[in-house]
């Protein structure tokens, strides 16, 4: 069923395929990336669908494992897709996309190294995909505070695990500065990543109406969801406490890095969506009169899909 839901807000994409966003700045995976796809669009758009699929039931594995939903279920699988899903311009293979991924597998180390000073594994794990995801997207980079803020959540004060992750950190661009010396690039390369660090910031506005709106009303359900994550029948320990707080540090890590978004800033947002899941699912869980937030949250899917199939275009078009 949810994929279903997902090819019928994904129905207009694979008509009608968007291009592909250009790389912006230094990101040579998502380069290639796009020279390999660009110019097959509904190859991109079908690539893209099956990455946002795959990462939504991999999160919602991570969050019914570690326990912070009420009820082991996949309907933060539908959340995550449905908010995903919500810009009809990020319904393609985009760097951001394909980032999220990467911080989904870092939550996934971090969870597994909490209290676990031994796995330095996971911890360089972290650091290393932190620069993987930074070559498709490079305000990624600046999400390796993000790994930072996890240790001191997790009080871990193991200096092995901060080394460790900046190890991981650095381990890939190890290897492509001895890439870029081979051949004579490494000069013209340091200073494309100075170039994009200028760019300290920036906050565009690439956001149409119909985004706005939907948006505004994701984050009045989100509010309601944060109010129901700490004061809901949820019996939380220290862990899952700590855990629900690494999550929620997406939000602000996302709004940081905006500034360095520039022409992607209209795919940004999907890096905060495993949090708005986490917050979104539990204000629907644990409902008793649910009736009246069905039919709410039926308008809201009829909304999204209309603004994909329809609306969005017209918006476009008009502008």
């Amino acid at each position: 069923m949810i994929g279903m839901i997902g090819l019928a807000l994904w129905a207009r994409s694979f008509a009608e395929p968007p291009g592909m966003p250009q790389p912006d700045g230094p990101v040579p995976l998502y380069a290639l990336t796009y020279t390999l796809f660009h110019k097959i669009p509904l190859l991109a758009v079908i690539l893209g669908f099956l990455l946002v699929l795959g990462e939504t039931y991999w999160l919602t594995g991570i969050l019914n494992r570690q326990n912070l939903i009420l009820k082991n279920s996949s309907l933060s699988a539908l959340v995550f897709f449905v908010l995903i899903s919500i810009n009809p311009e990020q319904l393609i293979l985009n760097p951001v996309n394909i980032t999220v991924g990467f911080l989904i597998v870092i939550l996934h180390h971090l969870f597994i190294s909490y209290n676990k000073p031994e796995h330095l594994d996971r911890i360089y794990a972290a650091g290393f995909f932190t620069a993987i995801g930074a070559l498709f997207y490079f305000p990624f980079l600046f999400w390796f505070g993000f790994i930072l803020v996890s240790f001191i959540l997790f009080r871990s004060g193991n200096w092995r695990q901060w080394v460790g992750s900046f190890i991981g950190l650095v381990t890939p661009f190890i290897f492509l500065s001895v890439y870029y010396l081979w051949f004579d690039e490494l000069g013209y390369r340091i200073n494309e990543y100075l170039t994009a660090i200028r760019h300290l910031l920036v906050f565009p506005n690439p956001f149409q109406y119909d985004f706005l709106v939907l948006g505004g009303f994701t984050l009045i359900l989100a509010f309601f969801g944060l109010y129901k994550l700490w004061s809901g029948p949820m019996e939380k320990t220290a862990e899952v406490r700590a855990k629900i707080n690494i999550v929620l540090w997406m939000i602000p890590f996302t709004i940081v890095s905006f500034g360095f978004s520039r022409t992607l800033a209209v795919f940004h947002p999907a890096l905060a969506m495993p949090a708005f899941t986490l917050i979104i699912t539990t204000a629907l869980t644990g409902l008793k009169k649910t009736r009246v937030v069905e039919g709410l949250l039926l308008l809201y899917f009829l909304a999204l899909l209309t603004n994909n199939l329809f609306i969005h275009s017209l918006i476009h078009s008009y502008k």
